[in-house]
């Protein structure tokens, strides 16, 4: 197993661990937890994303579009439902 794969279970358990104990407190995370939270699940859907775009034989430049349509998206579903703008980075900390 890579190292990012074990870091990915141990974080997971952890969170599914605790969930289901009955002690179970809201996280607090900060912005920049958030934020990595965040670039974890953004790199794991680019990456199916890419397997999608092989999939159907993609031209690069709608390859393209759909990632930026899918950042934008992200972003948008992120600011709306957090108040957190992803392009404001001195506010992330």
């Amino acid at each position: 197993m890579k190292p990012t794969e074990q870091a990915l279970e141990i974080i997971a358990s952890h969170i599914l661990f605790v969930n289901a104990s009955d002690n179970v407190v809201k996280p607090n995370y900060t912005k920049r937890h958030f934020i990595n939270a965040l670039i974890v699940f953004q790199n794991a859907l680019m990456d199916k994303m890419y397997d999608l775009q092989n999939s159907e034989k993609m031209k690069p430049e709608d390859r393209i579009n759909m990632a930026e349509n899918c950042g934008a998206e992200l972003r948008k579903l992120i600011h709306t439902y957090t108040g957190i703008d992803t392009h404001d980075i001195e506010n992330l900390t």
